[in-house]
């Protein structure tokens, strides 16, 4: 039997019909040069802070739940060497908004979503607040944001036209921080609403969005360490530096 991703198959449906750069330039290009770059002979696998035992010198301790590791909230995982399977790789772009003038004006809520649909052409899910906080004025299950989570054909555009139209017309745009990674290959950033108004999706209809909001983009990776992730961003446009302490 045929499979219906083959071209001969009845039922076959063609998916791709546009050119996809940025996946051809990581796979030609960036791959290789990762594999180069992050590759040391007879590397060992570097385990990760784990959750400690409260001792066996107490009848009281064995059943008890284990404990956090030392000198991190949580625990880590191991650093594996980098090899031909595991080739450090941009998986998805997390993108959230929170608008501050929507706890008091609700219809704004729809405001933000759609603003968020419209650079990244994926529908947006409503942010709901987990606790009160009352410096904030927010209430626990008041809608109070937005966030999208792309992969795919829709990832690789929204990338092509942050590094490409977006940032290189923010003249105070500096880089990201080297210190915004999570320690786990995840890298975020900001930008403010007169940012979001460089996007062509939204420069060209600016009356259709009198309430644009700032937005924080987290760029989540198979890397095993922030210099990883650094290093594959950076191959793919996304400037980074030093802040001065």
């Amino acid at each position: 039997m045929i499979p219906k991703d083959d071209i001969r198959a009845i039922g076959f449906k063609p998916k791709e019909i546009a050119q996809d750069r940025v996946t051809e330039y990581y796979h030609n290009t960036v791959q290789s040069d990762l594999l180069l770059h992050n590759y040391e002979h007879d590397a060992q696998v570097i385990e990760g802070e784990k959750k400690r035992s409260w001792g066996t010198d107490s009848p009281y301790k064995l059943y008890r739940n284990l404990k956090k590791p030392k000198g991190v909230g949580r625990a880590t995982r191991n650093i594996v060497p980098i090899n031909h399977d595991n080739i450090p790789e941009l998986s998805s772009i997390n993108i959230q908004a929170y608008n501050k003038e929507s706890l008091e004006e609700a219809w704004l809520n729809i405001s933000t979503r759609l603003q968020l649909a419209q650079i990244t052409n994926v529908k947006a899910k409503q942010i709901y607040a987990k606790k009160n906080v009352l410096q904030w004025r927010l209430r626990e299950g008041k809608p109070c944001g937005a966030k999208v989570e792309i992969t795919g054909v829709d990832m690789t555009q929204f990338l092509s036209t942050l590094t490409e139209l977006v940032l290189p017309r923010i003249r105070t745009f500096q880089g990201i921080k080297n210190t915004s990674g999570d320690g786990n290959g995840n890298i975020t950033f900001g930008l403010d609403s007169q940012d979001i108004k460089n996007f062509p999706e939204v420069e060209n209809f600016q009356d259709l969005y009198p309430n644009l909001c700032g937005i924080h983009v987290t760029f989540k990776t198979t890397a095993r360490t922030d210099e990883q992730a650094r290093t594959l961003l950076s191959t793919m446009g996304l400037p980074f530096y030093d802040p001065v302490v």
